[in-house]
């Protein structure tokens, strides 16, 4: 009800209360006029009675005519506020619709661009794995054939001048650093190819129950275990803040425990690094939170941290910062492929020389379609 119409009535209702009060005194004073027999105070009195009475008809009438149209118009509000629920609803629902169909347009270009990805890949991996095979093992049989070589050069020492015997060691040893490049280089590229042929590979998998606490916490005491040399070396505090209550969630247990090493052995590697260069307080900080269906884990350390122009680019496949020798770059890109197949997501923050934090969140959760044999058997 706007509020000019409900001043305006409660103007009238004091007005038409004032006048009944005025009326019934009216009344009073003309009963003593008759007594008394005041005639002319009697005829206007009598007067002054029919006027007052015209005049709260009259207000009366407009009272009535005022809560009609209040009752109208706040009849009319009520309506215009369900329309706008109605409408707000409709918002909400539209909404999201179009969050649902983003995701799926998310989904389908990322299931396109893994089949691009695939189709490039898979045919590649065999014809390049098998003439790297032969590489490497060629190149490892002729570092013993040179380390014998060399045995036999020196056995017969003697037997050839300084100059060709000097000569002959340096040309072995040549070969010797050729070799040794050959192979490491080999490794790396049969890594990469490795690392290839694990992106052709169906993430998705079942989904298991399980704790989280526990899931976060032996995946971290792996990682303790690996680089235990370098973490006592280095005092590496490792800190663990697990949810206050345990929490079963549905999981691919073995992939998202890549996951979390992968995210857990960047941070190690991030505070060793700074390690090398000052003497601070290296600190690995793992925290669960539950928000909502969710369960938030936060891995934070201080360690080299990550410059701003590469945030977008470190989930990119075979991006990475660290040396050719010892990552492929498909770490991260596989452990983001991983947490969106659980319906999660997989961001960063970070600020050089300070800090990195990986957030990972995923539905406590999954909603897993029915198989299509069942519901054909239940129509039947």
């Amino acid at each position: 009800m706007a509020d000019f119409n409900v001043k305006d009535i409660q103007r009238l209702k004091l007005k038409i209360q004032i006048a009944e009060k005025t009326f019934l005194v009216g009344a009073v004073v003309t009963g003593f006029a008759i007594y008394y027999n005041w005639d002319t105070a009697f005829g206007l009195l009598i007067l002054g009675l029919i006027v007052l009475q015209i005049v709260k008809s009259r207000w009366k009438k407009q009272l009535r005519q005022k809560e009609y149209l209040a009752k109208v118009v706040e009849e009319r509000t009520i309506e215009l506020r369900v329309q706008r629920d109605q409408v707000l609803q409709e918002s909400e629902k539209l909404s999201k619709a179009l969050d649902d169909l983003a995701d799926a347009q998310d989904e389908l270009v990322r299931s396109e661009r893994l089949a691009t990805v695939g189709q490039l890949t898979k045919g590649l991996v065999d014809r390049i794995l098998n003439p790297l095979n032969y590489i490497n093992n060629f190149a490892g049989l002729s570092l013993e054939l040179v380390s014998d070589l060399q045995k036999n050069l020196r056995n017969e020492e003697t037997a050839v001048s300084k100059e060709n015997y000097e000569d002959s060691l340096e040309i072995i040893a040549m070969i010797t650093g050729n070799l040794q490049k050959i192979t490491e280089h080999g490794a790396n590229t049969v890594r990469i190819v490795k690392a290839m042929e694990e992106l052709l590979k169906d993430h998705r998998g079942n989904f298991t129950p399980a704790d989280i606490n526990h899931l976060c916490k032996i995946n971290l005491d792996i990682i303790a275990k690996s680089y235990e040399k370098e973490i006592q070396n280095k005092q590496i505090e490792l800190v663990f803040e697990g949810l206050a209550l345990p929490i079963m969630i549905d999981v691919h247990i073995e992939q998202m425990g890549k996951v979390l090493q992968s995210i857990y052995q960047n941070a190690i590697y991030a505070l060793l690094k700074k390690a090398e260069k000052e003497t601070y307080d290296p600190t690995l900080l793992v925290r669960l939170r539950r928000e909502g269906q969710y369960i938030v884990i936060y891995i934070h350390d201080n360690g080299i941290g990550i410059e701003e122009n590469i945030k977008e680019r470190i989930f990119e496949p075979f991006f990475t910062t660290k040396p050719t020798s010892e990552a492929s770059g498909t770490g991260l890109y596989l452990s983001r492929e991983v947490v969106l197949n659980h319906r999660g997501s997989l961001t960063v923050t970070g600020e050089k020389n300070n800090y990195t934090e990986f957030v990972l969140s995923v539905p406590i959760h999954q909603y897993i379609e029915p198989p299509k044999e069942a519901e054909e058997e239940d129509e039947d």
